[in-house]
């Protein structure tokens, strides 16, 4: 068996796409710091990747985080000397520091260290499930990768919803379930997440496939990874 490729991606209706090189002011946009930088916009979909607490080394951790802790510093003191605002030369920067980290962190990710708990079946329908709760209520799920250490998912949060409170809930609700089956206590997940908000139909494709390909790509057989990918959103016409 293959794993499910999808050529022709749809763009799901009223979709709002971003350019984080603009000059003009976008009123909808907004940052928020915690380790890194968090980009936000109202009606966005967004590409997130969480992982499992034991799937980076922790020389690895400490190194990225030092990295982020540098922008976040940069892009604070940007803000300060420019009303509240990041330029947009500022922001390319910060796109591409992005683009650099969250590479760095799938390929790490993709080499499967760690215990990889979520290799087992029954243990990632648990994330399955969380995933789908919400669904039509709180949010619009696209697409998701579950992997044996990590998660991508392609989502837009709803209206009074939004991607921290969406990522808590499934991380909370999985950490409670998953550990209590493995009869264990302390942290499943890697507190900090990895988002970025969709620019527009062919970063939105981009994700759709970069998501249907990890498990190909990171080696992995049919039963050891879960890959959903919403039939609205690709034409079945022509896989």
């Amino acid at each position: 068996m293959s794993w499910f490729i999808p050529q022709q991606i749809v763009l799901p209706p009223d979709f709002i796409g971003f350019d984080p090189v603009s000059s003009v002011p976008d009123p909808d946009f907004s940052l928020y710091n915690r380790h890194l930088p968090h980009w936000r916009k109202e009606g966005a979909c967004y590409v997130l990747t969480f992982r499992l607490d034991d799937s980076l080394p922790s020389d690895v951790v400490v190194a990225m985080r030092q990295e982020s802790l540098m922008w976040q510093q940069r892009l604070s003191q940007i803000a300060v000397q420019n009303d509240g605002k990041i330029p947009m030369d500022e922001r390319a920067n910060w796109e591409l520091f992005q683009k650099h980290q969250i590479r760095k962190l799938d390929s790490l990710l993709d080499e499967g260290l760690g215990e990889c708990v979520l290799r087992e079946p029954e243990l990632r329908k648990v994330v399955v499930n969380a995933l789908q709760y919400f669904e039509g209520q709180r949010v619009e799920m696209f697409a998701y990768a579950i992997m044996p250490n990590h998660v991508h998912v392609l989502c837009r949060p709803l209206s009074g919803y939004s991607l921290e409170q969406l990522t808590a809930s499934w991380k909370r609700y999985t950490s409670v379930e998953i550990q209590g089956r493995l009869r264990r206590r302390g942290a499943l997940w890697q507190s900090e997440s990895f988002d970025r908000i969709i620019r527009d139909s062919e970063h939105f494709a981009q994700a759709v496939r970069y998501i249907a390909r990890n498990p190909e790509q990171a080696g992995l057989k049919p039963n050891e990874a879960t890959v959903w990918i919403h039939p609205r959103i690709h034409d079945t016409n022509h896989p």
